[in-house]
């Protein structure tokens, strides 16, 4: 029997009957899309956030943080948890530096008429946008006059617009963050997938550096950005820049440039979700497997159903070797078809989850050809037995088998 004959054979055996043929094949299929959807929101959430971490590093700008605290709970001993004035001002003195701006996170209360809410508030500079990743969609970013003059003026997240003003334009209206009148003068929205917002909600309130500090005196400065003067080395600004703030607060662990703590955080952050991705995508290899398994249980009882076609072909001249051919061929044939769907499925389903969710499922064609190739040495695996099983059949007591 030709190589053509033999598929053709095949085929027709599954054709005969359809919904046992579709049924095995559903447990390869689930288990290859299951290892393509899993791999992709692997790598998708760990390129987003990768890429918010990457971006926060902004050109010729050293971010600087105090250092966290070594054990949980209350602040050690000397422990800096955020930057005085004196702090801004000796780094403004510095030469190679061209400006020098805070950031301020924290909660905040929100009203409008009946309506308050919780907001996410942030405040820096007039490049808080670069810095929170965020897009205005309306209305203008704050400028470094409105700054310097503290003017009372606010953008709000597209999110917590709508909940405060309905379908109307919330461009103009006044809105009370604490109890203190605030213009709005921007609406905006994630530039960027926002892992967090999907933890710790959308409504955020973005404020000039100056007028947060105004409003709430009590919030640490949490953040010291600082520019470098063009032609200035930043590499060698930072680690100066730092040693003084460090001796100036009596502590020589008080501050940090963030970029190390950025470094080694997206190394944290690509063990994790390499480790975590493969842990779940093995338990999708354990589908799989537990798919192979009921190809094998099928081809069993399809060799103890055609027993007398067995025997019938083999009295006609089929050898063994063509009839241990034709079931592993049958085998093959039903994985390699759930295969090729798992694959057409989980690359679907990672599509979808992206357009309609925004997360980032990012496909790994190497992942989607590891799921099919590892369909088909499960055909061939589990097809193996009960193929071997067939062609050890006697022809004169398959022939008489009922």
């Amino acid at each position: 029997m030709s190589f053509t004959e033999m598929w053709l054979a095949a085929a027709s055996s599954l054709r005969a009957s359809p919904l046992r043929t579709f049924l095995t094949m559903l447990g390869i299929w689930i288990g290859v899309a299951s290892i393509i959807i899993i791999v992709a929101m692997g790598q998708g959430g760990q390129k987003a956030v990768i890429s918010t971490i990457a971006s926060t590093r902004l050109q010729n700008t050293i971010q600087i943080l105090p250092q966290e605290i070594v054990e949980p709970g209350l602040p050690q001993p000397g422990q800096v948890l955020s930057f005085q004035t004196s702090d801004l001002q000796l780094a403004q003195q510095f030469s190679g530096v061209a400006s020098v701006s805070y950031s301020l996170y924290g909660q905040a209360t929100v009203g409008y008429h009946s309506h308050t809410l919780n907001a996410s508030v942030q405040a820096g500079p007039a490049y808080l946008n670069d810095l929170a990743h965020f897009t205005v969609i309306s209305g203008h970013m704050f400028t470094s006059t409105d700054v310097l003059a503290h003017r009372q003026v606010a953008l709000v997240s597209q999110s917590l617009a709508g909940q405060l003003f309905g379908h109307e334009s919330p461009i103009g209206r006044v809105i009370l963050v604490g109890g203190y009148p605030l213009q709005v003068i921007g609406e905006t929205i994630s530039s960027q997938f926002d892992l967090m917002s999907r933890f710790l909600g959308s409504n955020y309130l973005y404020l000039p550096s100056t007028t947060c500090r105004d409003l709430f005196p009590w919030w640490g400065i949490s953040e010291m950005d600082v520019q470098v003067s063009p032609g200035a080395s930043v590499g060698q600004v930072s680690q100066r820049l730092v040693t003084a703030l460090n001796i100036h607060a009596h502590n020589a662990q008080a501050f940090e440039d963030a970029s190390g703590l950025w470094l080694g955080l997206e190394q944290t952050v690509r063990k994790v979700s390499t480790i975590l991705t493969l842990t779940i995508g093995s338990v999708a290899g354990i589908a799989l497997l537990v798919g192979g398994i009921g190809v094998m249980n099928i081809m069993l009882v399809s060799v103890t159903e055609r027993t007398q076609e067995i025997g019938i072909r083999m009295s006609l001249g089929a050898t063994r070797r063509a009839v241990l051919l034709q079931f592993l061929t049958e085998a093959v044939m039903i994985t390699t078809g759930g295969g090729l769907l798992g694959v057409v499925l989980g690359v679907g389903a990672s599509a979808s989850i992206r357009w309609f969710t925004g997360f980032p499922a990012s496909v790994s064609w190497q992942a989607a050809g590891v799921g099919f190739l590892f369909s088909m040495v499960i055909g061939v695996a589990c097809g193996l037995y009960p193929a071997n099983k067939a062609a050890r059949l006697n022809p004169i007591d398959a022939l008489r088998y009922e």
